[in-house]
């Protein structure tokens, strides 16, 4: 019972956060969009982004990102390095000309040792025009990819600094493009490239367009990030398959208010209160006919402490938010939704936006914030196939959302498949927003005493 509790709770956290900020790793969406810019050509094997990508391919996205893919080609230069084959001569060539790369040795360059997300978070800086080596310089190579996190360059789902790999390459390169250079010259790099002629304009106006909306539309999710008090209806419906057939369909409608302390968040406060209803199929239940159940559930949260009430039992459990997020900037997480996330983005002519996000990007995401707060998912293996969302705004603020959600799960060795779909009003923000509390939370029942 209670390790069935400890699965809900982690698996209905996780829906929460995906649904409310989907904000995880397969990046052929970046792949295939710097490809038909030019930028990215992968190899005589395709793409390969399941591996990590070495010194020699990352002077040559360098200096494409740079611009100076041409210049490169036409013009011989030398270096002192033996160990760089032709296909890489030009742009290594190039790169020590402009005193932008060094060898790993006065005559050898590494070539085909791997680039690490330290070299090539350098290497992205400087396309952005950041020096590393200037008399004051804007950062270093140890904080590289701090100061790339900053610039909005490196966020959790587009890279893994313990498993870097060209998938996160593309990645990186193609949130590069859509951030805007150190001299402001240019709203983005992809503009500048355009403008230098590096890019062919026709082939860059989809994601020219899909870059000056992205900053609309983030600029918008900034705004309701800054939001620590908020008041919504959320209805949610849930279908439940398992071989093709429908096992449970859900129907949950509850009211959500919280008053979030992001420098404190044991000192948060939020209310979840409403009704589900719950229809299990006799082929799950093995029953005569499907079992139909009406539930209040409700759950709280006040003083580190998380309460449940649902189907007559009353249960709480102590809960550190400080714990499981200190090593990770809340703050950071909440705010802009990296451009890598997002499969299509459009809006609407009543201002609603639709957007698809990576399914890949979303799944990376998730498993790095599990990493870092060290839970482990072995009982719920998820993986998410799909996030499609309506934002409607009003008066600059998103005033509601639509999610339409698909999640494969693998539980006791069967494949479940989840059909999720949500609606969100919010109702008021600020300081107009409580949160009531029962009055009779000290009878709540400690988890560890059920089923005793």
């Amino acid at each position: 019972m209670k390790k069935f509790y400890k699965s809900l709770i982690v698996g209905a956290a996780l829906s929460a956060a995906v649904a409310v900020n989907a904000s995880a790793a397969d990046f052929t969406n970046c792949a295939d969009a710097l490809n038909q810019m030019g930028l990215f050509k992968g190899t005589t094997s395709g793409y390969e982004l399941d591996r990590a990508p070495t010194r020699g391919e990352a002077a040559a996205m360098l200096v494409r990102l740079l611009g100076k893919e041409t210049e490169a080609l036409e013009k011989n230069y030398q270096t002192p390095f033996t160990d760089v084959p032709d296909w890489a001569k030009p742009y290594v060539g190039w790169l020590y000309e402009n005193k932008l790369t060094n060898g790993t040795s006065d005559t050898t360059y590494g070539t085909t040792a791997n680039c690490t997300a330290q070299m090539y978070s350098t290497f992205l800086l400087r396309t952005l025009g950041y020096s590393d080596t200037a008399t004051n310089p804007d950062f270093t190579y140890n904080n590289a990819i701090d100061f790339a996190e900053q610039k909005g360059v490196v966020d959790i789902g587009n890279c893994d600094e313990d498993n870097f790999l060209r998938d996160h390459v593309v990645a990186m390169s193609y949130t590069a493009l859509a951030t805007e250079p150190k001299d402001a010259k240019y709203d983005n790099l992809l503009d500048k490239l355009v403008a230098d002629g590096a890019v062919d304009s026709a082939k860059a106006k989809t994601y020219q367009d899909k870059f000056d909306l992205y900053d609309e539309y983030a600029q918008l999710v900034e705004k309701n990030a800054e939001i620590t008090n908020m008041e919504a209806n959320v209805k949610m419906t849930m279908d439940m398959k398992m071989n093709n057939a429908s096992v449970m369909n859900m129907d949950m409608d509850s009211k959500i208010a919280a008053i979030m302390n992001l420098e404190q968040m044991d000192k948060s406060k939020f209310s979840v209160v409403g009704n589900t209803k719950m229809t299990i199929s006799k082929i799950l239940t093995g029953t005569e006919s499907d079992t139909v159940t009406d539930t209040k559930m409700n759950a709280y949260y006040t003083d580190g402490v998380y309460y449940i009430d649902t189907a007559g039992q009353k249960i709480k459990m102590p809960m550190s938010f400080d714990e499981i997020f200190e090593s990770l900037d809340i703050k950071a997480l909440s705010k802009k939704e990296p451009i890598s996330s997002i499969d299509t983005l459009s809006k609407q002519a009543d201002g609603t936006y639709n957007v698809s996000y990576s399914a890949g990007y979303i799944n990376s995401t998730v498993n790095n914030l599990f990493a870092q707060m060290g839970i482990t998912t072995d009982d719920i293996q998820m993986s998410i196939d799909k996030v499609d969302m309506t934002i409607t705004p009003q008066n600059g603020m998103i005033k509601g959302m639509t999610a339409d959600m698909v999640y494969t799960m693998k539980v006791e060795g069967q494949t479940v498949v989840l059909d999720i779909k949500a609606v969100y009003d919010i109702l008021k923000t600020g300081s107009s927003v409580g949160v009531e509390l029962p009055a009779d939370l000290n009878t709540y029942v400690d988890i560890s005493s059920v089923g005793q």
